[in-house]
C-alpha cells in the first residue's frame, strides 16, 4: 500500500511539475537541428543500441543475420557475468561466460558491430563483482567497453533514479516517490565505481525519446552534464524497444523526415526479448523495417563511432547551456506524459 501510495504521489507531483515547465520547454525546443555532413555523400546516419536484456544466442543469431546482410553496423550490450542471484525476468539472459554467446558476439565485434555493456550482470553487482566483470569482458574483447547503458533497478546504476536529473524541481519530485536507490557513484558505498567508469567509458545513455531525428531534441549530443563527473559524455536515443515501437519509429514517413533533414538516429531497442522473434527467425516486421532503412543513403555505423564523429565536427559544444539542460530533461517527461 505504501509503495503504490509512493507512486501515485510521485506522478502528482511531476506532472505538477512537468505542466510548469511544458512552456518553458516548447519555448526552447532547438528549432533547427543541429547540421552534420557525413561521409562519403550519405544523407543521414542510423544505428541501434541494443540493450541485451534477456538476450540468447538463439534469440539473438536470426536478429543480427539480418542486421549484417543489410550492411549495418551497430551497437550490441552485453552482460559480462551471469545473472545475480536476487534477479528478476529482465535480469535473464546470457553473458560472456557462455562459451557460444561469447564466440558469437567476438565474432560479431570482427564483423564490424560494436560490443558496449549494460552493467557487468543482469542484477546489482558490488565493487569487486563490476571489476572481476570489467576485466572479463577486456580479456574477452580487446579492450574496455566504450560505450555503457544502464540496467532496470541495479545498485550501481550510475546516475539513476533522482540523481539522473540536473533541474533541482525534477530531481526533488522523483525524490519524493523513491523506492529504489543507486549509488554507482556514489563514493564509500560497496556499489561505487564511478572512478572505473570515468577510466574506462567514454559514452552513457542518459534519455530516450519518440523523435527519430535525435538532432531536434538534443542538437548538442554528445554531452556532458554539470556534476555528473564519473560520466565523461552522455547520449540520447530513439524510442524503438518492442516490435510495435520499433516499427512505428521506423516508419516510412519518418525515414522520410529522418533524410530530408540530414538527422541522426540511435535507436534504442531490446532486440532480445522476445517481439523481434517469430519462432527461430527474425520477426518479419523487423525484416522490412531494416530493409527499409538500408535501401536509403545512409551512413550505417556503431553508436561509438558515430558519436565520436559528432564530436569531431564543427560547431559542437560538450557543454549544453542551463535553458537546454533544461529542455532535454522537460522534452523527455512530456514525451513520457502525453
Amino acid at each position: 500500500m505504501k509503495r503504490r501510495i509512493g507512486r501515485i504521489a510521485r506522478r502528482a507531483i511531476l506532472s505538477l511539475v512537468a505542466l510548469v515547465a511544458s512552456a518553458g520547454a516548447i519555448a526552447l525546443y532547438p528549432g533547427t537541428p543541429r547540421q552534420i555532413t557525413f561521409p562519403d555523400g550519405k544523407r543521414f546516419a542510423f544505428t541501434i543500441v541494443d540493450d541485451t536484456d534477456q538476450a540468447t544466442l538463439a534469440r539473438m543469431q536470426p536478429i543480427y543475420d539480418v542486421l549484417y546482410r543489410a550492411g549495418l553496423r551497430t551497437t550490441k550490450t552485453v552482460w559480462a557475468l551471469q545473472t545475480g542471484p536476487e534477479a528478476v525476468p529482465t535480469d535473464q539472459g546470457e553473458s560472456l561466460q557462455d562459451a557460444g554467446y561469447r564466440d558469437w558476439v567476438v565474432d560479431l565485434q570482427r564483423k564490424g558491430f560494436e560490443i558496449g555493456l549494460h552493467g557487468v550482470r543482469g542484477g546489482s553487482s558490488d565493487r569487486a563483482t563490476i571489476q572481476a566483470g570489467l576485466d572479463l569482458f577486456q580479456r574477452t574483447l580487446g579492450a574496455s567497453p566504450r560505450l555503457h547503458v544502464n540496467h532496470a533497478l541495479n545498485r550501481e546504476n550510475l546516475y539513476w533514479g533522482e540523481a539522473r536529473w540536473w533541474f533541482p524541481p525534477f530531481r526533488w519530485a522523483f525524490a519524493a516517490g523513491r523506492q529504489h536507490r543507486f549509488e554507482g557513484e556514489v563514493p564509500g558505498t560497496p556499489y561505487f565505481w564511478g572512478d572505473l567508469a570515468r577510466e574506462r567509458l567514454r559514452y552513457v545513455r542518459r534519455f530516450t525519446y519518440k523523435n527519430i531525428n535525435l538532432m531536434r531534441v538534443n542538437p548538442w549530443m554528445p554531452y556532458r552534464v554539470p556534476g555528473m563527473n564519473y560520466v565523461p559524455y552522455w547520449f540520447e536515443g530513439s524510442d524503438g524497444g518492442s516490435i510495435d515501437q520499433f516499427e512505428q519509429l521506423l516508419s516510412n514517413e519518418n525515414l522520410d523526415r529522418l533524410e530530408d533533414e540530414g538527422g541522426v538516429t540511435l535507436v534504442y531497442a531490446h532486440l532480445g526479448a522476445g517481439s523481434f522473434n517469430t519462432g527461430d527467425q527474425a520477426n518479419p516486421r523487423f525484416v522490412a523495417r531494416i530493409e527499409a532503412v538500408a535501401k536509403r543513403r545512409g551512413w550505417f555505423v556503431p553508436a561509438s563511432t558515430l558519436l565520436d564523429y559528432l564530436a569531431a565536427q564543427p560547431g559542437w559544444t560538450p557543454e549544453p547551456t542551463a535553458r537546454q539542460q533544461l529542455h532535454l530533461e522537460a522534452r523527455f517527461i512530456l514525451d513520457r506524459l502525453f
